[in-house]
C-alpha cells in the first residue's frame, strides 16, 4: 500500500509540475492583450517594433529609463521577454500556411527586383530571407501552444508587425 501511495504521489507531483511549467499555461488571453496594448502604446516613442529577444529586452530598458509603463503593468524583464515571445509565437502559430508562403515570396520578389543587389548580393539576400524563413516556421510550431490565448488579437496583431514600412 505504502508503495503504491507513494507511486501516487510521485505521479501527481509529476503531473503537477509539467501542468505548472507547461508552455501552453504560460500565455492567457488578458496577458497577450495587455502585450498587444503595450506594443501599441510605446510604438510612437520606442518605434516599429519587429520581434526578436533583443528588441523585446531593449524596449523593457528603453521604456525604465523614460516611462515604466511596461512595469507598471506588471511585467519584470522576465516576464515581458517570455509574453512578448510567446505572443508573436502564438500569433504567427495562428496565421494560415498559405499567409506565411505569401509573405515569404513577397519578401523573395523584393529582392528580386532590387536592381542595386548583384547577382551575388542577390543570391545571399535570397538566403538570407530563406533561412529567416525556416526559423519563422520554427517559432510557428513552438507558438501552436499559444495561439488560443492570441487568436482574440490576432487583426490587431497583424496590423501592427505586418503593416507596411513608413
Amino acid at each position: 500500500m505504502r508503495r503504491r501511495s507513494g507511486r501516487l504521489l510521485a505521479a501527481l507531483f509529476w503531473a503537477g509540475a509539467t501542468a505548472v511549467s507547461s508552455p501552453a499555461a504560460a500565455l492567457t488571453p488578458d496577458e497577450a492583450e495587455k502585450v498587444t496594448d503595450l506594443l501599441v502604446a510605446l510604438t510612437p516613442t520606442l518605434g516599429r517594433f519587429a520581434y526578436d529577444e533583443e528588441i523585446a529586452r531593449d524596449w523593457f530598458a528603453q521604456d525604465a529609463e523614460e516611462g515604466r509603463v511596461i512595469q507598471e503593468a506588471g511585467f519584470t524583464a522576465e516576464s515581458w521577454s517570455r509574453a512578448v515571445r510567446e505572443t508573436v509565437q502564438g500569433f504567427i502559430a495562428s496565421m494560415g500556411e498559405d499567409e506565411l508562403a505569401a509573405l515569404h515570396e513577397d519578401l523573395r520578389g523584393g529582392i528580386r527586383t532590387l536592381r542595386q543587389l548583384g547577382g551575388s548580393r542577390a543570391v545571399e539576400a535570397l538566403k538570407t530571407i530563406d533561412e529567416e524563413y525556416g526559423r519563422l516556421l520554427a517559432r510557428r510550431a513552438e507558438g501552436a501552444a499559444f495561439a488560443d490565448a492570441v487568436r482574440p488579437i490576432a487583426p490587431r496583431l497583424r496590423a501592427l508587425l505586418l503593416r507596411p514600412s513608413e
